[in-house]
This record gives C-alpha cells, structure tokens and sequence, in this order.
C-alpha cells in the first residue's frame, strides 16, 4: 500500500472516511484520478494542521462531492481503501509531495483499480454526471433463433434466453470521451492513466472500461486508445501540450512513468529523452501558434537544455 490510503470505512456508509498510516498493511485498494481545478475551488487537502484530525475522521459532509461520489463506488465495490493525492500526501510540506510524487508508479500500478472522474473539472462537481437520453433500440425476436449446436447463446430453458436489440450509435458520445474531458488536458494524468492496470473512467456519456489490451464503453462502442499507447514518442505528444498548475512539476510528473518504463526499455533518461532513442527523438519541433505571431521568449525554470523538449 502507499504510505497513507483512506479508509472508507463501512459499507454501509455508517463510518466516517479517516486517514490510515499503511505501514505493513497489505490490502486491495482502488487510486482516484481527478481534476484539482483552479485555486479557488481546490479540494479538501491534508496539511501538517489537519493531519491528526484526518486520521480520526474526515466528515461527509467537509468532503467535496467527487470524492463522496468516488468513495461510494469503493464501498459498493465491497473493498475498503482508497488512494486519493490531495488528501494521502501532506500538501504543505515540500520534501513529502517531491518523495511521494516519485513513488507514483508504484501507487497506480499496484492499485487493483483506477478511478476516473473525466467531465468534473474540480473536485466539487462529482463522478455521476447526467447521461443524454438512451437512443431508440428495437427488439429483434428471431434472432437467436438457432440451436445451441450451432454455437449461439440461446440454450434451453426460459433462464439462459438472450434477447437482442438493435440500437443508433448516440452521437453525443463521441464527444464525450475520456481523451477530450478536462482530465485529459491535466498532465499529471498522463502517468495515471498509462500506469494503472484497470480503469473505469466516469464520462457525461457513460462509463467506459479500460484495461492494458482493451477499452470498450458500457454502451458498447470501442473507443480510441491513444492514451494507452506504450510509445514514447507519442506519450510525450500527448503530455507536452497538457496543462501544470506549476511548470516546475513538468519532470516531476513523468518520473513515475520514466521509472516503470527504465527495465523495458534499458537506456539512460534525461531530460525526458531515452539515450537508446537518439536521434530520433532529438527530431523534435514546437507546433506553430493560433494565435498571432509575438515575439517568442523562452521560459525554462528547470534549466533543460535546448536539445530537450522539455525546454
């Protein structure tokens, strides 16, 4: 388990969620990918102020709705922790957040199950969001129609019938996906995402279901699985034009993801380019502007060298 996890208490809802201190408990837990949000509605943290209270209790109705929303999924999920980042690492102590932060892979990796509240762009709006209307579906009686010898579902006894129904595609859904949700655009999601074994992402559409070989919407559909994709190169695409609330985290919020990846790919890691890699991801361009042409000045707190993207 990661150093803290929540407890989310009875199934039943009678206990309060409190903070644990893992140590040398070994249990199934579920991780919480979300949305922070701007300053102004952040969600409840744990600082050196509040720790003590956390781990006796942290009551209902002082957590905001994303997280009740997630803790509820956990609890009729029959487990019993949660791993959620705003309140499992000490927000205001520096040394903490820069040590934890390099722990991630091992947080979403070994998490039996990743959440992912897509459409809420802050911890306030919640994991259950209104779903469009169910498109029209009509039955089709004959269907299954064949014996079992002939390898259908339908078996004898009124038990083991199947009914089909044939439904439009809703158009909405498409663009509903877990790719163009504001988590997408976090960059922090990116190792989240690549990292965790299984997940269910919670969309205005629907739930959609992702693990390492497949992501399928409850709907149906298949959908698109960029986000997935092991490819360096490509996951620097995607993660290089998502947002940080602070630049400096740019290669923090990798290293998760760089750690897991060292035993594959054998190379040495700098400045967020694989020596193995080289030249090829050397061969790296700024995608021009929308906006109109300003004088461009370059800013580069960490220092990176020019060769890297990260500069």
């Amino acid at each position: 388990l990661p150093t803290r996890i929540v407890d989310v208490g009875a199934g039943d809802g009678s206990e309060n969620p409190k903070l644990l201190e893992t140590r040398e408990l070994r249990a199934e837990y579920v991780a919480l990918s979300h949305c922070w949000g701007p300053p102004e509605s952040h969600p409840l943290k744990t600082t050196w102020s509040n720790l003590h209270s956390h781990q006796s209790e942290i009551p209902w109705v002082a957590i905001p709705k994303t997280f009740q929303d997630a803790i509820s999924t956990v609890r009729g999920l029959g487990l019993r922790y949660i791993w959620i980042d705003s309140l499992c690492i000490v927000q205001d102590d520096s040394d903490e957040w820069l040590r934890e932060s390099k722990r991630m892979n091992s947080v979403y990796q070994n998490a039996v199950l990743t959440l992912a509240s897509c459409h809420s762009p802050d911890a306030h709006t919640g994991c259950y969001l209104p779903r469009p209307p169910m498109p029209p579906s009509a039955g089709l009686p004959n269907f299954m129609e064949s014996s079992c010898n002939a390898g259908t579902l339908r078996c004898s006894g009124e038990e083991n019938e199947a009914s089909v129904f044939l439904a439009l595609p809703h158009q909405s859904y498409r663009s509903l996906s877990p790719e163009s949700s504001p988590l997408a655009v976090r960059a922090w999601a990116t190792q989240e995402w690549l990292l965790s074994r299984r997940m269910v992402f919670f969309t205005e559409g629907s739930l959609t279901w992702s693990c390492k070989t497949y992501t399928q919407r409850e709907t149906g559909e298949k959908c698109h699985n960029t986000a997935r994709n092991p490819k360096w190169k490509h996951i620097i695409e995607h993660y290089s034009i998502r947002k940080l609330s602070h630049w400096t985290d740019r290669m923090v919020a990798l290293e998760g993801l760089a750690a897991e990846l060292q035993p594959l790919i054998r190379g040495v890691y700098r400045w967020g380019i694989w020596e193995n890699g080289c030249p090829d991801q050397l061969f790296w361009y700024a995608k021009p502007s929308t906006t109109p042409a300003q004088p461009r000045v370059r800013y580069n707190p960490l220092g990176a060298p020019t060769w890297s993207w990260v500069s």
